[in-house]
């Protein structure tokens, strides 16, 4: 259910992949310049927790150029949306998507329909209303999810599961952890929104499998 704060941003809680120190960090910065400190619509806050993973849940990935992801579509929420490619920043941290209305991908990652699991991240609102993923927690199991290619190629997933979780305890594993198959995660911000603790305080995370049949 999407929940709303007029006049504030609301910005994604992303798990962040550090690219030497293999760190994942839960975090919703924008990757942008540094707002006005005292413009309540480009405040940003701090990233509340972090969560470490070892070497053995970082997935290697295995695609080709001709394999990278360039839109994803949710039928039963009337979602269609080209991907950015989401890489860290120098400090390690997740660049989130630039547009309210586009999702991104974690380009370093694993890439749809390759084995592992890959990650799609989209805003949930914005100044102006919903964003991408508003309707992302009307999910439900059996619901289909579908990954263009550049190649041409669609990639078809099927909902498992749906799972909110507090930033401060990120599902690391469930989420990065090496699968034997194609594995697709979309994530946005869930929860209570409090501005004083940096705005959302969980994540909603939508765990699917490929249809391969």
């Amino acid at each position: 259910m999407t929940r709303l704060r007029p006049g504030l941003v609301a910005l994604l809680g992303l798990v962040v992949v550090a690219a030497v120190a293999l760190v994942l960090l839960v975090t919703h910065r924008p990757a942008t310049t540094a707002p006005v400190p005292d413009s309540p619509v480009a405040a940003r806050a701090e990233p509340p927790a972090s969560t470490s993973a070892s070497e053995d849940l970082l997935v290697t990935p295995e695609r080709s150029g001709d394999a990278a992801p360039v839109r994803v579509r949710i039928p039963s929420l009337d979602v269609s949306s080209t991907l950015e490619e989401l890489r860290t920043d120098r400090r390690g941290q997740l660049e989130a998507p630039r547009a309210w209305q586009q999702a991104g991908w974690f380009a370093d990652g694993t890439a749809p329909g390759a084995p592992g699991p890959a990650v799609i991240a989209g805003h949930v609102d914005s100044p102006d209303g919903p964003a991408v993923f508003a309707r992302l927690s009307d999910l439900r199991p059996g619901d289909t999810i579908e990954v263009d290619q550049a190649d041409g190629a669609t990639v078809r997933f099927q909902v498992d599961r749906t799972q909110v979780v507090p930033k401060d305890g990120f599902p690391t594993r469930d989420v990065y952890g090496p699968t034997p198959d194609a594995q697709l995660r979309l994530i946005t911000c869930d929860g209570p929104y409090v501005e004083s603790a940096g705005g959302y305080q969980d994540n909603f995370v939508v765990y699917a499998s490929e249809v391969t049949a």
